[in-house]
């Protein structure tokens, strides 16, 4: 849905793999996805770090929906597409289900 969509937009993994960040939004879905290392003892390793919120407002006047973490590789960025999408078909779900029901009156 939202792949197939001209006016969604992710950049590219190479945004990210240049410790870029990038705020979306798309039809009431907003979302940012924000490039984080971390290192252990067998090196460090770079992810997509990823979060939504639904509504008009920024990030910071919104409450975070949810958050996910994936690995910074071409299969990662698939990934981070595919959440967006549920997290895009949750928010959908959502809302007709909060919608009121027009064959009943007031």
């Amino acid at each position: 849905m939202l792949r197939d969509n001209e006016k969604f937009y992710l950049p590219n993994l190479h945004h990210f793999q240049n410790d870029n960040t990038f705020y979306g939004s798309f039809q009431g879905l907003r979302f940012r996805v924000k490039s984080e290392q971390e290192e252990d003892a067998e090196g460090k390793h770079w992810f997509m770090v990823t979060l939504c919120w639904y509504g008009d407002f920024c990030l910071e006047e919104s409450d975070v929906v949810d958050t996910a973490r994936f690995p910074m590789t071409p299969e990662g960025y698939e990934q981070v597409l595919d959440w967006l999408e549920e997290q895009y078909r949750t928010m959908l779900a959502r809302d007709s289900s909060e919608a009121p029901d027009p064959t009943t009156k007031s």
